[in-house]
């Protein structure tokens, strides 16, 4: 689905804010691409959201498989424990948790 160009032929100015520009830089570090390459693949895959039909379970698992985790391992064991703490917190509400 990635197109690569050659030669680009617009360049353009923004301004970030500083948390979007750290991550700009951090996922440049982990792609192995330049921050001008992040945000080109950003806006395809946005686009692309767009018109997508939604996707199954499999096309999610398929996704990551090929594709860097939108989290670091840590973030992810954080929502983890926090996902299951709400769903613990639910079980006892609903009378059938410990």
């Amino acid at each position: 689905m990635h197109v690569t160009m050659s030669k680009m032929s617009v360049r353009a100015t923004y301004a970030l804010d500083e948390e979007t520009a750290r991550r700009i830089k951090r996922l440049a570090r982990e792609w192995g691409v330049s921050q001008a390459e992040v945000i080109r693949r950003s806006v395809e895959r946005a686009a692309a959201k767009e018109t997508a039909a939604p996707l199954t379970p499999a096309d999610v698992i398929a996704h990551y498989a090929r594709e860097p985790m939108p989290r670091t391992k840590s973030e992810t064991k954080r929502l983890v424990t926090a996902m299951r703490r709400l769903r613990h917190d639910d079980d006892v509400r609903r009378g059938r948790g410990d």
